[in-house]
């Protein structure tokens, strides 16, 4: 669940970096949308629902309907009558990654059980340690809270599966007589049919939550309407007992019986709701029709946004005067500050004004765009712009703003920005492909970041300043090749001289980054004094502008350290990094892995210290994060070392044949290509009591193929007799009688690479 570097990030705050759309830590009261929102919509109490909901005690509890049919008014009518504490976390679109999901879990989880837990603070770090600590701590915080109902109402907004994923964690770690309740419009990507076997779930879908003959009628006279039993059996025929349904009906009807105005509403649901829409529509004064429509293009409606698109100053007095009139407005606080409309009327009022007014639409979402670009919310801004249909103005935003989100751990909002657009803007976008480039060969998707990564690197880029921060697209497409260093290390090289030339600023994230990949390359060239200098003072500089690049350049001085055999500079390193990590509370991040490695030599040289722990930290951050070739190439060749330091054969056997596989496809490692092969040589030695002759050898690469003994004669230009004698003496010396034991045993010994 944790994300890997972004370059051009940094905790201090800089110009060209855009705040996270998390909203801080509140000082007084809780945000509205960790509370139910308030009744204004008439309403009856669902009886029998709310007996249901009181006698089940399932731990998760499902209400899964279409919109309008009164999901929200029911789960709130319930959690009022329950005596248990309710959390309720009413959710948006912004919600969608798990970072933020868990900042809002762990406010609402702190009003049930009074205190400040410390989650919130952990998940604010640049890069949040989720699995490390967070998730701990918050199955710690569930242990402790009393029975409770958390609600995750409009559930169907959370599209992330790592957002998901902690919903599931919640669920498997609820104390006794605690319910998570999802309240969506579309089944959850849970398990539900074994939580259904399990007697641990309790459905509640559309068929549940329709009106009663008794219920609409008395909805009915709450709307002041004259019904008799034939005309809510009408009602209850044309509406399917669809609360949203009735409510508009008795809204549109106008006060004339609804026995005149039933056989008007007719189709489906959706067709009902835009018919009887416009009819409600009409019935409003033309300044609140202009208003209603104007700013049915909102996801939140507040006075001010209000006004900015309508231009009237009454723009608070006008939404509580509408709220009243029930209107499908609901407050979201008791302060008159935040609304929302009820989403099916949104969408509704939306259609009808590019019904009324082609083209508005548009100008109005742009309008919104702005107004957010004022207050510092990039995720509204972009919704806003793509609504609008301007996704260049929406490329320039996310370009911008995906390092500040990135750098708080919120990966998951910048990979759905970038889904949101198609190929075509991206690669039309070139900050965007740099961007998508940049993202997604650090996110854990191999294809994706293979396939971005070359569409980036292999963009025409010029000198034109990068949104992101970087000295310009050019100076950031060198850095991104060399940090993937796809085509080898000699090219590597080139292009970290290249980033390095072009990042001249001092004082900036992206200069240390430069000075790291710089240093790494020139290393890995061969030139390891003169990676020295570029990696001191990448640490120097990180030290307050990239904490990110300080830990990674401590990481690689400690290994080129550990290379020359001068344990305690070594040492001193990774003691610097260690302690730098410690202070930062980073999470699983990819620029930990030099400083792990280099750990695990220098615990290798103590007898009884213990290598195992350093080396599943490697594991357990390879889990997390996709390396690019030369990265996997370094983890094997270094943690094969240790093995053969340890005398652990079998390990040793295994790093070699995986870095053998690594070396087939990235045949330019620079010094790693040597150092592998020492490896393998080494391994060799160890199970085998005589070395094979390099003719045995060319013999062995071939036995994993389907070649007959002639064929393998004839592509090594040697007779079938020679071919005999030489595989004669690959059997004897590993100790084997067949050729699919020979490549078993050269697998496990890292002779050949593995499959």
């Amino acid at each position: 669940m944790t994300a890997g570097k972004a370059p051009g990030g940094s905790i201090a705050a800089r110009a060209t970096t855009r705040r996270s759309a998390v909203p801080d830590a509140p000082t007084a009261g809780w945000p509205a949308k960790l509370r139910s929102p308030r009744a204004r919509i008439r309403s009856v109490a669902r009886r029998a629902l709310l007996e249901a909901l009181a006698a089940a005690p399932e731990p998760l509890v499902l209400m899964c309907a279409p919109a309008g049919t009164g999901k929200t008014t029911t789960l709130r009518q319930w959690t009022e009558a329950d005596a248990r504490p309710t959390a309720w976390i009413q959710l948006d679109s912004s919600d969608d990654d798990p970072v933020v999901l868990l900042i809002y879990l762990a406010r609402a989880l702190s009003a049930i059980t009074h205190g400040d837990h410390g989650v919130e603070e952990l998940l604010r770090l640049a890069v949040p340690p989720v699995s490390e600590r967070v998730l701990p701590m918050l199955a710690d915080v569930l242990a402790a809270a009393p029975p409770f109902v958390l609600v995750l109402d409009d559930a169907h907004l959370l599209q992330r599966a790592k957002c998901w994923d902690v919903v599931a964690f919640v669920l498997l770690n609820l104390p006794p007589g605690a319910q998570l309740v999802l309240g969506t419009r579309a089944d959850p990507p849970l398990p539900l049919a074994r939580l259904r076997a399990s007697g641990e779930l309790v459905e509640l879908r559309g068929r549940q939550l329709a009106l009663d003959h008794a219920e609409a009628a008395e909805l009915v006279r709450l709307h002041g309407c004259a019904a008799d039993e034939a005309v809510v059996d009408a009602l209850l025929s044309v509406t399917e007992g669809w609360a949203t349904g009735i409510h508009l009906a008795c809204l549109a009807a106008g006060g004339r019986p609804l026995e005149e105005w039933l056989p008007q509403i007719r189709g489906e649901r959706r067709e009902i709701a835009a018919y009887l829409t416009s009819e409600v529509l009409d019935g409003q004064p033309a300044d609140v029709q202009d208003f209603l429509l104007k700013t049915s293009v909102l996801a939140d409606l507040t006075p001010a946004l209000c006004k900015h698109l309508t231009g009237r100053d009454d723009a608070g007095e006008l939404l509580e005067l509408i709220a009243r009139q029930e209107l499908f407005v609901v407050p979201l606080g008791d302060d008159g500050h935040q609304y929302r409309y009820h989403h099916l009327f949104a969408e509704m009022l939306e259609a009808e004004l590019e019904a009324r007014h082609p083209g508005e639409r548009d100008e109005l979402h742009r309008m919104a765009a702005s107004w957010y670009a004022g207050h510092d919310d990039p995720d509204a801004e972009v919704r806003h712009l793509l609504a609008a249909g301007a996704s260049a103005a929406a490329g320039d935003v996310v370009a911008a703003a995906w390092p500040g989100m990135w750098n708080r751990g919120q990966s998951e909002t910048v990979r759905r920005w970038l889904e949101s657009f198609d190929d075509r803007q991206v690669l039309g976008h070139k900050a965007l492909t740099l961007t998508a480039g940049w993202v997604y060969t650090a996110l854990d998707d191999g294809k994706l970041g293979e396939r971005w990564g070359r569409a980036a690197c292999g963009a025409p880029m010029d000198d034109e300043p990068s949104p992101d921060g970087a000295a310009s697209l050019r100076s950031s497409q060198a850095l991104l090749r060399a940090t993937i260093a796809a085509d080898g290390v000699r090219r590597m090289r080139e292009d970290a001289e290249l980033a390095a030339s072009l990042e001249t600023a001092s004082g900036t994230s992206w200069f240390a980054d430069a000075q790291v990949t710089l240093g790494v390359a020139r290393w890995l060239s061969g030139s390891a004094q003169r990676a020295l200098h570029p990696l001191a003072v990448a640490a120097r500089e990180g030290s307050v502008y990239n904490p990110s690049a300080e830990l990674a350049a401590l990481g690689y001085l400690a290994l080129i350290a550990a290379d020359e055999t001068e344990w305690e500079t070594a040492q001193e390193y990774e003691a610097r990094a260690t302690a730098r990590l410690a202070e930062l509370g980073f999470g699983t991040h990819r620029r930990c892995l030099p400083m792990l490695l280099a750990r695990a030599k220098l615990l290798a040289r103590l007898p009884d210290a213990d290598v195992g722990a350093a080396t599943a930290d490697v594991d357990r951050l390879l889990e997390h994060m996709v390396p690019h070739p030369w990265m996997g190439l370094l983890t094997h060749v270094v943690l094969g070392e240790v093995a053969v330091e340890r005398r652990d054969t079998l390990a040793a056997g295994m790093h070699a044949s995986a870095a053998a596989a690594l070396l087939a496809r990235y045949p330019d490692a620079g010094i790693l290509r040597r150092r592998a092969e020492r490896l393998r040589g080494a391994v060799e030695r160890a199970r085998v009591t005589e070395p094979l002759t390099p003719a045995e050898r060319r013999v062995l690469e071939l036995l994993p193929t389907h070649l007959t003994e002639s064929q393998m004669a004839e592509q090594l230009f040697v007779s079938r007799n020679t071919v005999k004698s030489h595989l004669k003496g690959v059997y004897r010396k590993l100790e084997v009688c067949s050729r699919a034991e020979a490549v078993r045993r050269a697998r496990e010994s890292g002779m050949l690479p593995l499959e």
